[in-house]
């Protein structure tokens, strides 16, 4: 906590840390100066949003974004009353666990379990900011639970793995795609899409592909190569095989091609759009769509060709440590709990071998 004056009167911040609490205290000064400064009890909950956001720029513009468009979302939401106050507009004060419970379900209409409750662990991070800053004295969002999920896995959708038989078709249809090779990158290295998006010439060796860098997105929306990976693991280095190598040395020869570059540079990005800037997973997804249509595949997303990556490491015997580390994964739970779903013939294979009578 830190203490101030101006003209007489007493002024208190908060923060993790002295130098939070430093930058707290240079954010209420400018707002006070400027006119602008509401005690707790005048805040309301969009005016408490924009102070509070402007407090989250050490954060990856990726995470700015999520948190304006959550906001947007409960911001959207149909007034409390009849007399047309919206939830945004109640002050920090006013609102009661019965109302978030209502906004709850008032932005659930045509919107997944999943953001719902996104939007509502916000508000709880919100409310609870502004209780350790004193500003309320009790947490309206405490008591309201998450809504339990209703749509199915992501394993078993659009993220699912493919099964050989879906691969080899998918990749027999894709021939003519300018993503071919891509596809075929991902399917044998298990990259995200945004990291393949960002390897340059200079990240690939005959052996290797290194992986330090991830296509992401800035708080306005903007697609830029960030500096880093998504999390401190996501740097790694991914061994090669015979096939990935080939999509790149094919994708390099169709660079050259069709963008008359000269694909030496070790600079240049290895996979682009097709107009030559940064790859777009949506555009991609778009193309998914069109092969799986003409193939008479059940729809998926180009993620799950990362899970069919890992599906088959792991029906091929590959240690789950050593999958960890190439996946980039912070931790073993989240390779065991996302990317073990074997296909049912192989568990009724492997079931064989505990056969005890």
């Amino acid at each position: 906590m830190r203490r101030f004056t101006i003209n007489g009167k007493r002024f208190f911040v908060y923060g993790k840390t002295d130098k939070e609490c430093r930058e707290n205290e240079a954010q209420k000064r400018k707002e006070i100066e400027q006119g602008l400064y509401k005690s707790g009890k005048e805040l309301t909950v969009a005016e408490f949003f924009k102070r509070w956001i402007v407090s989250r720029q050490n954060v990856k513009q990726t995470t700015l974004r999520t948190y304006n468009n959550l906001f947007s979302m409960i911001q959207s939401a149909p007034p409390i009353d009849s007399t047309g106050k919206r939830f945004i507009d109640l002050k920090l004060s006013d609102v009661e666990t019965q109302y978030v419970r209502d906004l709850q379900q008032a932005i659930k209409n045509g919107r997944t379990t999943t953001s719902v409750n996104m939007a509502i662990d916000l508000l709880k991070t919100l409310f609870k900011d502004a209780l350790n800053e004193r500003l309320i004295i009790w947490n309206p969002c405490a008591a309201v639970r998450t809504l339990k999920r209703e749509e199915p896995a992501a394993s078993d959708g659009i993220h699912r793995a493919l099964t050989i038989e879906e691969t080899r078709r998918f990749l027999d249809y894709a021939a003519d795609s300018w993503y071919f090779d891509l596809f075929v990158f991902l399917l044998n290295t298990g990259c995200r899409i945004g990291e393949a998006g960002a390897i340059t010439n200079k990240d690939v060796s005959d052996d290797f592909i290194y992986i330090k860098r991830t296509i992401t997105c800035t708080e306005n929306g903007q697609r830029i190569i960030g500096d880093d990976t998504k999390t401190k693991s996501g740097q790694r280095s991914i061994p090669l095989n015979n096939s990935a190598r080939s999509a790149i040395k094919r994708q390099r020869q169709k660079n050259a091609a069709f963008f008359n570059a000269f694909e030496i540079n070790e600079n240049r990005r290895v996979f682009r759009a097709l107009k030559g800037g940064l790859i777009n997973g949506a555009y991609v997804n778009e193309n998914i769509d069109r092969i799986c249509k003409a193939a008479g595949i059940k729809r998926f997303s180009v993620h799950a060709l990362r899970a069919t990556f890992a599906t088959r490491c792991i029906e091929g015997g590959m240690q789950p440590k050593t999958l960890q580390e190439i996946m980039g994964h912070s931790n073993i739970a989240i390779t065991m709990n996302l990317y073990t779903h074997i296909m049912d013939e192989t568990k009724t294979e492997q079931m064989q071998v505990v056969n005890f009578y």
